[in-house]
């Protein structure tokens, strides 16, 4: 099952747009294998759940571990976070159990 997370995090991108690092709770994730980038339909705006001119959500689903030389029980397979791209920054949405 997913924890909503919903925190402002910093993002670095590739050249073509892909997430390859993120920084949340001044801790770095590095990006591992292959983000998926899917998007989400937003309900309509005049329900109040967005502005006309967006009508999908950006989101990709991204395996990351977190970078520390003094954690001794690192996460070396990684875990699963959905990060969202939208017009005020990035969030992190998601991680999942």
């Amino acid at each position: 099952m997913p924890t909503v997370i919903d925190d402002t995090i910093d993002v670095a991108v590739s050249p073509d747009g892909q997430p390859v690092s993120f920084v949340w709770q001044r801790f770095l994730y590095t990006v591992t294998g292959q983000p998926q980038a899917y998007f989400r339909r937003l309900p309509p705006w005049w329900h109040g759940g967005s502005s006309p001119e967006r009508i999908d959500q950006e989101l990709w689903r991204v395996t990351a571990v977190r970078d520390s030389a003094h954690e001794q029980h690192a996460q070396h397979d990684g875990h699963l976070y959905d990060l969202c791209r939208g017009s005020g920054g990035w969030l992190l949405a998601l991680s999942w159990e």
